[in-house]
């Protein structure tokens, strides 16, 4: 409680992006067993504190579902113009790519701002490599088409997905990476934006700490390399949703109170490690994301 209310005062007046994020009523840890109603009001609930904190949340949608749950959250009521401090992706998550073909959903890519969370899985996800493959490159055809920049997923595919998105021509976003460090310098040198993780500030902890497993090791190794490597113009922060945020930590469920927190924490140590204040830092990610979305 005290770590929030510090977190609070300092941050009252700074608008934080969180680049990547699932909706945590959409989410199996979160949502299952809810009806549509209780759901809702969850998602409600979520949205308010996001909103009362000054964060900017890019919401991915991975099925044609999410994508149409989503559409009641992007106004704050009916006859209100101003949109909410939110933006959404659409595209067909690898872990869903042998249920739906990219072609039959085009006025959803048109609609998104960005398309993602696309690419290809072969840790978490047992949907055949061809097909993800073939459901990845048509998105990435689509998002050329339309001038869309996109989110990537690139889990255990890190170095195929690299080969495949080079000479796409709109922005690239790599959401959470978590490969080789040569790989990450490859995707580097095509220029792509990058996402740290949830994770980040725990991994990499205190000087004088050492960590507390070989993992947590190589992590915080491989953050450490990404933000002195990254550009201030092409870094991100993100939560992944707060279910994605309590599985970094070790624990089943937190309480979407802990959003601003963790993001708080991970806008503090990657300003400390780029020499800069958490203000300047949210200031330079809101800037890149206009950047990232050619607004």
């Amino acid at each position: 409680m005290e770590k929030r209310k510090e977190y609070e005062d300092h941050h009252r007046k700074v608008c934080v992006p969180d680049m990547h994020a699932h909706l945590s009523c959409l989410t199996e840890e979160y949502g299952k067993g809810l009806s549509m109603e209780q759901a809702r009001a969850l998602g409600e609930k979520e949205l308010e504190i996001r909103t009362r904190h000054g964060i900017i949340t890019f919401f991915s949608c991975g099925t044609p579902g999410e994508w149409e749950f989503m559409q009641k959250y992007r106004f704050p009521g009916s006859g209100e113009e101003k949109e909410r401090d939110i933006l959404l992706s659409f595209g067909i998550h690898p872990w869903h790519a042998d249920q739906y073909q990219p072609e039959d959903f085009i006025e959803y890519f048109r609609k998104c701002d960005a398309v993602g969370e696309i690419g290809m899985d072969s840790v978490w996800c047992d949907v055949p490599l061809p097909v993800q493959r073939r459901s990845f490159e048509q998105q990435l055809q689509i998002a050329a088409d339309l001038h869309k920049p996109i989110v990537l997923h690139t889990k255990g595919q890190e170095e195929l997905i690299g080969e495949m998105i080079r000479g796409f021509p709109e922005n690239i976003c790599v959401h959470w990476y978590s490969g080789d460090r040569k790989v990450f310098d490859k995707f580097l040198d095509l220029g792509c934006y990058f996402t740290c993780g949830p994770d980040m500030a725990d991994a990499c902890v205190k000087p004088g700490m050492e960590p507390r497993s070989h993992v947590q090791q190589e992590t915080a190794e491989l953050y450490r390399h990404m933000l002195k490597a990254i550009p201030l113009d092409h870094l991100f922060i993100e939560t992944d949703g707060i279910s994605a945020v309590a599985w970094a930590k070790g624990t089943e469920y937190l309480e979407p109170e802990e959003i601003p927190l963790v993001l708080g924490e991970n806008l503090e140590y990657a300003a400390n490690q780029k020499e800069q204040s958490g203000e300047e830092m949210a200031n330079q990610m809101l800037h890149n994301l206009h950047c990232f979305l050619k607004r």
